[in-house]
């Protein structure tokens, strides 16, 4: 269905008239947010003239045209290619990868800890865990990748603590997408791409329109639909003779198909003082993923049912949508008052294909509901803001003040009974079968929900013509966790018009999600003990409940945080800027998933528990205190040529993680809560430094953008120190080259990943199991190696 609905919007888009394509210096959707060096933000200040350089805390902004010239499938993509305090990890295989969506990581922090706005307004988190092994493990992230690109007008990034300002989460940092807002004209694309060796085919059709509404009212409508083939990047499997089909293993990345994003915006004036706005968004998405081969002679197979085997297939539906209305007053005694509620959802359903519970022998269905994980959250806000002229102030005095109310519910729906049953079918070798894997059983299922208010107090004054000061303080109530009292202190001089100094102190705080709180499930996982991979049936476990107790698990605590920051601001010339910025994070009780606990002490604890089968057990835990440091570069420069304009940009980031503390009460001496592994993949996984640099050339209808990014050393850790692995600084070059036609049309081709960079290969002992990995999941990008595009788009 996808298929022909795309292959129609590519012939009309290739049907356009040639003779009406003449050369022009513009387009229809010119690209107005980028003439400019500095841009008037809305994040991480309540005044309403600051830009990203007046600010006195660090504030990237990323316009559409920057967005569009990335050539990016996506936004998390993009903004990866273009900040380098921003990590977005493309290489998470497997069926972690089709069931949760990339974690953003701001600063090296977990995606939990940073906080996503749309249009300034909270948005609601996916339903799963992340578990595979970068900074955001153990985070339940917001799905960025959901926005379509043609939807985005720009998007702000603060890069400092800000739970006072805006709420608990927001411990890294704030990421804000603002809406494109039109009431005419508007855009068709087709995007086409695959890579070098052959594989990974992607389509996506795109567009947006924008629409008049009275009282100088908009409602602009965005969507992409797209689907993409499986990409490998594995070895064969080496404990499989060549002559079985299923030797080579389909570990990369998963196939998606009917992948639909549409969004709304719209804004209109009631009166001369009142307005109202919406938006709304609806995603939907199906994603295959096959997980570990299940051999011909394991108990978890039947001979006469799969006699070579088989590869579990899961296929994962998404469906998120949400949706936010508001009104907005301003009056000149009064100030200005926004009231607004909104609601989000996110579903993943999973089931589980060619496949088999061998536990009821030949007679067992080969597909399986495996259950749902059900996220949702409600919000009502009235934010006031107001300037107030007051004697001895350079400028007016900004107070704002609001209140706030939060609904969360987590929701996990439990599988069919044939997933989970175990039926006893007797093996010809004594024993029993046993089921391949169970998702959601119905001891899993449950539903927890709570509710937080809250209340802000925000002053920030232009004091003296040169320094400029504002204090936020942010009280919270959870029902489940108690209340919460936060603070922040902004400072900034301005020696002269071209250096300036700026600073900050936080506290921040953030209450363990519903979803950390209340997942539990069942799965093959692959465990690695010293140089031996085995796969094996885990259990994740609640945290607060008696058998993760058992193990030594407790119920989970708040994190708590303290941030500082100062930077420094340099305008050497009109068209550059020079920004220097250094931090420290301390959060104490972080929350992070244990280690995969295995061992005759924990199947024996699991067993005395009532579960039986299970291999191994994890569960979340606070016994971790961490701090992050590190220091930002970024510069501009932007020259005028007698043929065309040419922007520099380069930005460079250095991040390093310490455990500074670790509470381990784990009950058994072989088997600790958080061991090298666990701690490791805080401390080393994530490269200590990120160099970017890029170039836009623009003349006439002509447009060239180059990206160049390297990523420093990072380290993964095994059980021991002998299955350490250091992996090498790796490049990656992105190439975008497009022109413009006068009557609407543009033609781009480029390359993510130009010169087809790998990671290092893992070594012997890292490239299990059973010798199939190349590349290791934490490397930051480049396992497909390089990617192919055409882009076709026409604006009207």
């Amino acid at each position: 269905m996808f298929k022909s609905n795309v292959l129609a919007g590519a012939v009309a888009l290739a049907a356009l008239n040639p003779s009406s394509l003449a050369f022009a210096q513009d387009s229809r959707e010119p690209r107005v947010e980028d003439e400019q060096l500095d841009s008037v933000v809305v994040i991480g200040t309540r005044r309403s003239d600051v830009t990203a350089l007046q600010s006195s805390a660090p504030v990237d902004v990323i316009s559409a045209a920057q967005l569009q010239d990335s050539g990016a499938a996506n936004l998390g993509q993009a903004l990866a290619s273009l900040l380098p305090s921003f990590s977005f990890p493309q290489n998470v295989n497997g069926a972690f990868a089709q069931e949760v969506p990339p974690g953003v990581s701001l600063r090296g922090l977990g995606s939990d800890q940073v906080l996503v706005l749309v249009n300034g307004k909270r948005r609601h988190t996916g339903s799963t865990v992340t578990r595979q092994n970068y900074a955001a493990k153990g985070g339940v992230p917001v799905d960025i990748s959901l926005f379509p690109l043609d939807a985005i007008e720009r998007v702000e990034v603060l890069r400092d603590g800000a739970s006072a300002q805006y709420g608990s989460d927001a411990i890294a940092g704030v990421i804000n997408i603002v809406l494109k807002g039109a009431d005419q004209g508007g855009k068709l694309g087709y995007r086409l791409g695959e890579y070098k060796k052959g594989d990974g085919l992607s389509r996506k059709l795109s567009g947006w329109k924008g629409f008049a509404l009275p009282g100088d009212g908009f409602l602009t409508v965005s969507f992409d639909a797209g689907e993409s083939d499986p990409a490998n990047d594995t070895n064969p499997d080496n404990r499989v003779p060549a002559s079985n089909p299923l030797r080579d293993w389909r570990f990369g990345v998963g196939k998606v198909s009917d992948q639909y994003n549409l969004l709304l915006n719209s804004e209109a004036s009631l009166s001369e003082r009142l307005s109202a706005y919406g938006f709304a968004t609806w995603s939907h998405k199906n994603s295959d993923a096959e997980a570990s081969l299940v051999l011909p002679g394991d108990r978890r197979n039947i001979a006469a049912v799969y006699p070579n085997g088989y590869w579990p297939v899961t296929r994962y539906r998404l469906e998120d949508y949400a949706a936010t209305t508001g009104l907005r007053f301003e009056d000149p005694g009064l100030g200005k008052f926004d009231l607004s509620a909104n609601y989000g959802r996110n579903e993943v359903d999973s089931t589980y294909y060619d496949t088999l519970n061998a536990s009821w022998g030949p007679t067992s269905p080969t597909r399986f509901d495996t259950g749902s994980r059900i996220n949702s959250q409600a919000n009502l806000g009235l934010d006031w803001v107001k300037d107030f002229e007051v004697d001895g102030l350079h400028g007016p005095l900004t107070l704002s003040s609001g209140l706030a109310y939060r609904w969360e519910q987590y929701e996990l729906q439990a599988g069919e009974a044939a997933a989970s049953e175990n039926r006893w079918y007797p093996h010809p070798a004594g024993g029993f079968y046993t089921p391949a894997s169970s998702g959601i059983t119905p001891v899993d299922a449950g539903r927890l929900s709570r509710n937080v208010f809250g209340g802000y107090v925000d002053v920030e004054a232009q004091v003296t013509e040169k320094f400029n000061a504002g204090v936020a303080l942010r009280s919270e109530h959870y029902s489940d966790f108690g209340d919460t009292t936060n603070g922040k202190l902004s400072l900034r001089y301005d020696f002269t018009p071209k250096v300036a100094l700026r600073g900050s102190l936080s506290t921040g705080y953030r209450a363990p999600s519903l979803v950390q709180a209340g997942y539990q499930a069942s799965g093959i996982q692959i465990v690695q003990t010293g140089a031996v991979y085995d796969s094996v049936l885990q259990r994740t476990l609640r945290a607060d409940g008696p058998i993760a107790a058992a193990l030594g698990g407790k119920a989970l605590k708040p994190e708590q945080s303290k941030n500082i920051s100062v930077g420094l601001v340099l305008r050497p010339l009109p068209e550059a800027s020079i920004t220097l910025d250094a931090y420290r994070i301390d959060i104490n009780d972080r929350i992070t998933p244990s280690e995969n606990l295995t061992g005759a002490d924990v199947v024996a604890a699991l067993a005395a528990a009532g579960i039986t089968g299970v291999n191994s057990a994890t569960f979340f835990t606070n016994v971790l205190d961490t701090r992050t440091k590190g220091l930002e570069l970024g510069g501009k420069y932007r020259l005028t040529l007698p043929r065309g304009t040419l922007d520099l940009s380069a930005g460079f980031a250095h991040t390093e993680t310490e455990v500074t503390n670790a509470r381990d009460v784990g009950r058994f001496a072989s088997s600790r809560i958080m061991g090298r592994t666990a701690i490791g993949v805080l401390e080393d996984n994530v490269p200590e430094n990120k160099l970017i640099w890029g170039l836009h050339y623009a003349f006439n209808g002509f447009e060239a953008n180059f990206n160049q990014r390297r990523y420093g050393e990072y380290t993964t850790r095994g059980t021991t120190a002998s299955t350490d692995q250091t992996f090498s600084a790796q490049w990656i070059s992105d190439l975008d080259l497009s022109y413009r036609f006068a009557a609407g049309l543009r033609v781009a081709v480029g390359a993510q990943n130009l010169f087809d960079s790998h990671p290092d290969k893992l070594d012997a002992t890292g490239s299990g199991p059973y010798g199939i990995a190349k590349y290791s999941t934490v490397s930051p990008e480049g396992h497909q190696g390089a990617f192919y595009y055409t882009n076709l788009s026409y604006a009207f």
